[in-house]
């Protein structure tokens, strides 16, 4: 590394060496990786709230990322990561002189289902928003089982992933003057796992005043997939498929804390019952309310999501949020593969009633409902390659556009802070995923292709046209978001880019942006759909109270 040029900054635990980096698109900006903001989470500390980080003497080189949580990885197909995992990443435009002012700053979490992933450069280079003049700061939070097992008791309330980000966030609040950026202009923001994150922050008194603005991507705390009411079971199971066949708490932790983190990944997905599979759950481990957790101050989610939502109990911020055109497509890699699997998935239709509808297996209720959901889906019919996309649409709905339309209704009913809603319609050849999934041959964004125009994806490491749309849908989706993070506004002024003024949603203007090759307000974003689910929930709510 004799030639790259270093650069170094005191932070609160010692000096850091970084680097200079070459900008995808020209320029430069200071790159500081691997920086550890809590103790690493081995041994006794397994399991455990993450613990303030040590002092280190010297100059510490942070010149690469740091490990990422051990978990599975889907896209390469096997296991990877390292239990010392608590790092983030900083990325600068420059090291501030004195008397500079300070720049806004956005803190970005990974998605992943809680699962997998991490906040590395191979899917999230900040190489565009940092040339818009704002600090990246990216990050590894505990996936999985060591992440998120609980007891739901005092001595394991679970969670520990979420209070990964809460620490990254008080080190940010403590250090990130150093690096140029303004303490009291922090943006949270995330997709999928990363965007219900971003929204448990909002609801939990842990992570008050750590943060001012907030951007969620293809993820809702209430989405089904996002939360959990019961994992004790779940890891008691885990501890019996490992070789510990336990009633008591505490032989069961003593014991997991003598595996690997590669035994807990491995003996997590053989936990995972065919009732789950069939529903699509294949995560088992995920956020889960604390009630029996001891004093307020060490509980990161004090009820149900769904309580504090529809309560308004949440943080009023400026809030911008909404979905991809075609999220469900990541729902069909398989079917595309053997579609002899659209019979088998036709018979047990009821697996697509959400189970927060509490209906019953078995039942006339739950038969019912999905009868509904054929009905309006699908004619009534059975389930063909010829209506797959009406599978598509029931799949992005179900999973991801209710939850949100949920969130953005309970918003503006209760927050004071403007708040913004898209829909992301731009289908071109950044949409490496649908490409993954195999399905380049049918119309729409897929979940996650929205992110090619945020990040530098160095795992694809796509050259872009600077007279495409692409390039302009880019220069596009980083001014909006950037502009939200510095003021509040994705669009305080208008340009050649961005000739439309993106309104805030209301009651009484129910707005969206409309991403697309051209920019467009509309309004009521799938209406009919959305306002099936609404009906569908009142009803079985009716019903509940039969």
């Amino acid at each position: 590394m004799a030639d790259v040029e270093t650069v170094t900054v005191k932070v609160t635990q010692g000096i850091l060496k970084g680097k200079v980096v070459e900008a995808k698109y020209g320029g430069k900006y200071c790159s500081f990786q691997g920086i550890p903001y809590a103790k690493p989470p081995v041994g006794p500390l397994r399991f455990q709230p993450p613990q303030p980080p040590e002092p280190w003497t010297g100059i510490r080189d942070a010149l690469e990322e740091g490990a990422v949580a051990p978990h599975a990885d889907w896209v390469r197909q096997k296991y990877r990561g390292e239990e010392d995992c608590l790092f983030l990443n900083v990325y600068t435009p420059k090291i501030p002189s004195e008397n500079e002012p300070l720049k806004a700053v956005m803190v970005w979490f990974h998605g992943g289902g809680f699962g997998f992933g991490s906040g590395n450069t191979d899917l999230y280079g900040p190489d565009y928003l940092v040339a818009a003049d704002v600090i990246v700061v990216t990050l590894n939070y505990r996936l999985g089982a060591l992440g998120f097992l609980s007891l739901e008791d005092e001595t394991v309330p679970g969670n520990n992933g979420l209070k990964d980000q809460v620490a990254a966030l008080r080190w940010i609040q403590q250090n990130i003057m150093k690096f140029g950026g303004d303490p009291n202009n922090v943006t949270i923001f995330g997709e999928s796992a990363g965007g219900a994150s971003v929204q448990y922050h909002l609801l939990s008194p842990m992570s008050k005043g750590l943060f001012h603005k907030a951007i969620a991507q293809s993820g809702s705390v209430l989405n089904p997939w996002s939360s959990t009411r019961t994992l004790r079971e779940r890891s008691f199971a885990l501890g019996a498929v490992l070789g510990c066949k336990t009633n008591d708490p505490k032989v069961l932790i003593d014991f997991l804390r003598t595996c690997t983190p590669k035994q807990i990944v491995e003996g997590t997905a053989k936990i995972v019952t065919h009732a789950d599979k069939r529903r699509g759950n294949s995560i088992p481990f995920l956020p889960i309310p604390e009630k029996n957790s001891g004093s307020l101050q060490d509980v990161f989610l004090p009820d149900d999501p769904q309580n504090i939502v529809k309560s308004g109990k949440f943080c009023d911020v400026p809030y911008l949020t909404g979905v991809t055109s075609h999220e469900g497509l990541m729902e069909i890699r398989n079917i595309l593969k053997k579609p002899e699997l659209l019979k088998e998935i036709d018979e047990d239709f009821e697996r697509f009633v959400p189970e927060d509808m509490e209906l019953e297996e078995k039942t006339e209720r739950l038969k019912k409902a999905s009868d509904m959901i054929r009905q309006f889906y699908f004619d009534g019919k059975v389930l063909t390659k010829d209506n797959i996309m009406d599978y598509v649409n029931m799949q992005t709905d179900i999973n991801f556009a209710h939850g949100v339309h949920q969130t953005v209704n309970y918003h503006e009913k209760y927050s004071h802070s403007p708040l913004y809603y898209y829909s992301f319609g731009f289908d071109s050849f950044l949409g490496v995923f649908k490409r993954f999934v195999g399905a380049s041959h049918l119309p729409g964004v897929c979940h996650i292709d929205d992110l090619g125009y945020l990040f530098h994806m160095s795992i694809v490491d796509i050259t872009v046209d600077q007279d495409s749309v692409e390039m302009t849908t880019i220069r596009r989706m980083v001014k909006f978001w950037t502009n939200f993070a510095k003021t509040g506004d994705p669009t305080p002024h208008l340009d050649d880019d961005v000739m439309i003024k993106w309104t805030p949603y209301s009651q009484t203007n129910p707005c969206y942006l409309n991403i697309d090759k051209d920019l467009s307000i509309r309004h009521y974003l799938n209406k009919e759909r959305m306002e099936f689910w609404d009906d569908l929930y009142k009803w079985s709510i009716a019903e509940s109270k039969l």
